[in-house]
């Protein structure tokens, strides 16, 4: 059904400037518009269309897609970051009929005891829909699953397997999860060519008057300390899901230019790769 996939926001669930923040990061965003950053969403593109996740973003996200009508929308988690954007889908907004939603069983709960979220499925405008087909295979991960679990998703194609993984907690809960000694294994398990990659933060140091362990996910240095350096043959590892703080959102960072001579990469809004 798709050929394509578009990258459609690189940033953590809030965005990049973010509400509140007054630190360099976010002034020079509010300053620059070129250094501001949509959340993490991805344009499936082919003979029809579809959208990965629902941000506050989905109006522009649209836009990068020409503004195609969507055929259904599929949500790894229920975060915020991740699900407001079903508003717009709405009476108040697009209006729009049966575009197939496609989520967890928790997640479809999780939708259904939202006052609005519930609207949208009992006037039409969104409708449930299997959470897999014969090229896209969630697989869940392990992720703050208090009301509703999380999941990856492996893209099938011709050309190239591609695996989406914005959130999980930690790698040794990951790998465990999963049954492999390290991402390389299951990376290559997945036969993964191209890997969207959980890269909110840099380091755990980052989140300057909050508990890191309040919002887990596994940084980018650890991450670089498991996977080494690539190889001729290894999969493009593709960091994305940025902290509005990670210094790999500047090319001209210590920690970009360390990433780079690993042989890894930092996701771009607009990048496109082929199925």
């Amino acid at each position: 059904m798709y050929d394509r996939i578009k990258l459609l926001g690189n940033a953590q669930d809030a965005g990049r400037p973010q509400i509140g923040c007054t630190q360099k990061c976010c002034t020079d965003a509010r300053k620059n518009s070129s250094l501001s950053r949509m959340p993490v969403s991805l344009g499936l593109q082919g003979e029809t269309y579809g959208l990965v996740e629902a941000t506050k973003s989905i109006g522009n996200q649209l836009s990068l897609m020409d503004n195609v009508m969507i055929d259904e929308l599929w949500l790894t988690h229920a975060h915020l970051g991740h699900i407001e954007g079903l508003g717009q889908f709405g009476r108040e907004a697009l209006n729009s009929k049966n575009i197939k939603l496609r989520c967890s069983d928790s997640v479809v709960d999780y939708t259904m005891n939202h006052p609005i979220w519930k609207k949208l499925i009992e006037r039409g405008n969104l409708t449930f829909a299997k959470f897999q087909s014969e090229n896209i295979i969630p697989i869940e991960v392990p992720h703050r699953a208090r009301d509703f679990d999380t999941h990856a998703i492996l893209f099938k194609g011709q050309t190239n397997n591609i695996f989406f993984l914005p959130d999980h907690d930690t790698w040794e809960k990951t790998l465990d999860f999963v049954g492999y000694d390290n991402p390389r294994e299951w990376f290559s398990s997945l036969d993964a060519s191209i890997i969207l990659l959980d890269g909110t933060f840099w380091d755990s140091n980052e989140l300057k008057g909050r508990i890191q362990a309040d919002v887990p996910h596994p940084p980018v240095s650890e991450t670089l300390d498991l996977i080494g350096r690539r190889e001729d043959g290894d999969p493009r590892i593709i960091f994305i899901h940025l902290n509005h703080t990670n210094p790999l959102h500047y090319s001209d960072s210590p920690e970009y230019q360390k990433l780079s001579d690993l042989g890894w990469e930092v996701g771009e809004e607009g990048m496109e790769f082929k199925l």
